[in-house]
């Protein structure tokens, strides 16, 4: 028997070095994943369902303990493997308590290391068969449905698709079949959980859609890449309300996980006849064109020919501007509820007026990035609800999570306004405009924290400090976010060409300026030209 591995380890050197390390077939081992990032592990874990996980502790995001203490919520008869640079006691305890088979120092690895250690796991997961005699596991089985939903969107001869769904217990015995999409409210998300933790939720949403689909006859629950996919099949009879029926298992679903997870998630169903072969192109067109955008939290297309032609009107140019101007008056007053008054007529507008969802949370999207700079304000869960918002299915969700961005702007803006008076009042300290007026004066250069120090006769880890405490970022990242503010400016009103932007701002290379300026804006120069010109 061939067991699975998969490798995990932030340095990518190291990676390669693991595979090339052990003759892994020697020992009847198969390499079936191997990354360097955290989030992307979990989705290949449940892709490949590994038998040994050989991982980094010291990863960014989730670190390889917490990581593996995920994995065996989901697969407990999981063998680990640690590999580390820190020779700490602390994390040897920890990957105890996790009955990990070794710990080990990456720095002092030899193949005959490693294959002790693996020799050790497979002789465990031995012990582990021939101790239980198990059903094929719920884990294998979501892999097996996971097959199925794969022929089905890949569109496969139909007579297989239904053999292969017989063959796991799924009986697709009737013609006719509904199909709903089930996706996360991410404003409920981002107020209990962790980004990195939202595949394991929506495994744990598949997992209460799974429970419940037991008692519903015909439904079937798949878990796709954040997102569920429900797929109802039929027969039509006098006897029975099908629509009612999915229309009951669609809302007890949500209720349950409103629930126990402390979730709200929203649904988009059709409930015309579809036949096997035409749920691909439905899947493919619901997920692509966001049709719930508008409506809310649980969407309905009963006639597909027509609810599934979305009639979007375009975005007028500077449509957003006098929105961004409100919210920038409302941030300046640290006014919170000027900043939903503003928000809430957005969202009336654009009800009365729908435009393609994709276009719209784009431009929101630099429209807030511009308001964070012109804050000087850096929020570190700000990327976060962008990638929220951009996965996002309706637009209430959308300006709730812009909402929750410009109050946490406001309000630090808020106090940091407090403290600099606070701070100021009656002493000799730096006032911000001094520092704004000396990188005015030096633009084309590169300002750095020791330059504007030896300016004010400071000490430079004072003035880091000092400066840290006043503006709530660090002085290289004001200094990007004050001269990106510049370049914006230009790109929307000069006739200048990109390097000369460059140039004079203190970039003497276009490739890095660019990459900068995307940092902040989210979108290159030459796309946010295109936009303005």
């Amino acid at each position: 028997m061939t067991y699975k591995v998969m490798l995990i380890d932030d340095d990518v050197p190291m990676l390669k070095l693991l595979q090339q390390m052990i003759d892994w077939e020697q020992l009847q081992l198969k390499i079936v994943a191997a990354t360097y990032s955290s989030v992307k592990a979990v989705h290949l874990f449940q892709q490949t369902a590994p038998d040994i996980v050989i991982t980094d502790i010291g990863l960014p995001q989730t670190n390889g303990i917490e990581l593996v203490k995920q994995f065996l919520c989901i697969k407990p008869e999981l063998r680990a493997i640690f590999l580390t640079c820190h020779e700490d006691f602390n994390y040897a305890t920890q990957a105890l308590k996790l009955q990990a088979d070794d710990y080990l120092i990456k720095d002092q690895l030899t193949p005959e290391q490693l294959q002790q250690s693996l020799l050790k796991s497979l002789r465990l997961l031995q012990q582990q068969s021939s101790s239980v005699s198990v059903q094929p596991s719920s884990y294998n089985q979501q892999l097996f449905k996971q097959g199925l939903i794969q022929r089905v969107l890949d569109e496969t001869n139909v007579d297989e698709m239904l053999k292969y769904a017989s063959s796991i217990g799924v009986n697709w015995n009737h013609p006719w079949f509904m199909l709903s999409h089930v996706h996360v409210q991410y404003a409920s998300y981002d107020e209990h959980y962790l980004q990195q933790s939202l595949s394991l939720i929506y495994y744990a949403i598949h997992n209460i859609a799974e429970e419940l689909a037991k008692t519903y006859e015909g439904i079937t629950p798949f878990l796709r890449e954040q997102h569920l996919v429900i797929v109802y099949n039929y027969n039509v009879n006098l006897a029975d309300n099908n629509v009612l029926n999915f229309n009951s298992y669609l809302l007890t679903l949500k209720e349950r996980v409103a629930k126990f997870m402390r979730l709200n998630v929203v649904s988009v169903t059709i409930t015309d006849k579809l036949q096997l072969k035409q749920l691909s192109a439905c899947y493919h067109s619901l997920l692509r064109h966001k049709y719930e955008f508008y409506v809310g939290e649980s969407m309905v297309i009963d006639d597909r020919q027509q609810g599934m032609r979305p009639t979007w009107q375009p975005l007028l140019e500077g449509e957003l501007d006098h929105y961004k101007l409100e919210l920038r008056q409302a941030l300046d007053r640290h006014d919170v509820d000027g900043i939903q008054h503003v928000l809430a007529n957005m969202e009336r507008s654009f009800r009365e007026r729908p435009v393609d969802p994709h276009v719209l949370m784009h431009e929101l999207q630099v429209c807030l990035r511009e308001l964070a700079i012109a804050a000087s304000i850096r929020i570190d869960e700000a990327e976060a609800i962008y990638d929220y918002m951009e996965q996002a299915r309706t637009l209430a969700d959308v300006l709730k999570l812009a909402e929750r961005l410009l109050t946490a702007i406001a309000l630090l803006n808020g106090k940091q306004d407090k403290q600099r008076r606070d701070s100021l009042a009656g002493n000799n300290e730096p006032k911000l405009q001094q520092i704004q007026c000396f990188i005015e004066q030096h633009l084309a250069d590169s300002v750095t924290s020791i330059d504007i120090a030896n300016y004010l006769y400071l000490n430079p880890s004072y003035f880091s400090r000092y400066f840290k405490r006043m503006t709530g970022s660090n002085f290289t990242d004001y200094v990007h976010q004050y001269k990106v503010n510049i370049a914006s400016q230009k790109l929307k009103t000069s006739g200048q060409t990109l390097e000369q932007i460059a140039l004079a701002l203190g970039y003497s290379d276009r490739t890095y300026f660019s990459k900068v300026f995307k940092k902040y804006m989210g979108v290159t120069p030459s796309e946010y030209k295109n936009k303005y010109s």
